[in-house]
């Protein structure tokens, strides 16, 4: 199997829609940048993996996503009340309630 770059892109939007997912600001906050930063990092490497690293890779990827998928709506379902920097509508994302 082929790795694709629209595989990867989708991939990677996928990981940032889950992250914008969390209602709590530290870790919608923490799971974006990490997401940023592990797609990043990846993509420096690419052109040194051969294919079935690739595909390792992408599958590792996948699974982190369903988790972090997961996780999103476990937090979701025990919301907090917002601390004062979540109120703030600069700092609230899209995602979050009115």
């Amino acid at each position: 199997m082929t790795v694709s770059r629209t595989q990867i892109i989708k991939l990677y939007r996928d990981s940032l829609r889950a992250a914008r997912g969390f209602e709590t600001y530290n870790f919608r906050k923490y799971f974006y940048r990490r997401t940023h930063d592990r797609f990043r990092e990846a993509l420096g490497k690419v052109s040194s993996m051969n294919e079935q690293e690739a595909v390792k890779a992408v599958g590792e990827a996948r699974r982190e996503l369903e988790v972090l998928q997961r996780q999103s709506l476990v937090n979701r379902l025990f919301a907090h009340n917002r601390t004062v920097l979540e109120a703030d509508p600069q700092y609230a994302s899209s995602a979050r309630r009115p």
